[in-house]
């Protein structure tokens, strides 16, 4: 067999393997991911507070408005980032211009976490009595829910 065919052969088999594997990954990927976080979330919330459908009604309204004003926030926190991070191309940074544009940052984040409080704070408006003391327990767990999820052990001590 001459080099060429023998290199065609290799080639053909890789590109084979590759697509079997990007297949495999996605369809892991599919099936273990599952929903977007913030639908876990939701679903979880309404099963634990066993919802009414008037209920479901303003919390999948509550859920929506949330929704769209976090993705505001992080749209704009990407923005900052990509600026803060851009600062890295040039030779000398003004230490007060990388202290305002790490201010923005911050400043986004601490909205998100505000913009969340107060959702949170509606849907438990939304419960009646027995419902506040069941989502008073499930608070917590609802927002490990919504945290990123950790890949690995947990970072260890600064280098």
């Amino acid at each position: 067999m001459d080099n060429s065919k023998f290199f065609k052969i290799v080639i053909i088999v890789l590109l084979g393997i590759n697509m079997a594997t990007l297949a495999f990954m996605w369809s892991t990927n599919s099936r273990h991911g599952g929903p977007p976080r913030g639908s876990e979330v939701g679903d979880f919330l309404s099963d634990e507070l066993s919802f009414t459908k008037e209920q479901q009604s303003k919390f999948e309204l509550l859920k929506r408005d949330h929704q769209h004003k976090v993705k505001d926030l992080r749209d704009k926190n990407k923005e900052f980032h990509d600026v803060f991070y851009d600062m890295l191309s040039e030779n000398a940074v003004d230490s007060l211009v990388l202290n305002n544009a790490a201010d923005s940052i911050i400043f986004l984040q601490k909205q998100i976490e505000m913009v969340t409080f107060y959702h949170f704070q509606d849907v438990r408006a939304i419960c009646n009595l027995e419902q506040q003391k069941k989502f008073d327990e499930v608070i917590k767990l609802a927002l490990q829910m919504m945290s990123p999820r950790q890949k690995g052990p947990p970072p260890g001590p600064p280098h």
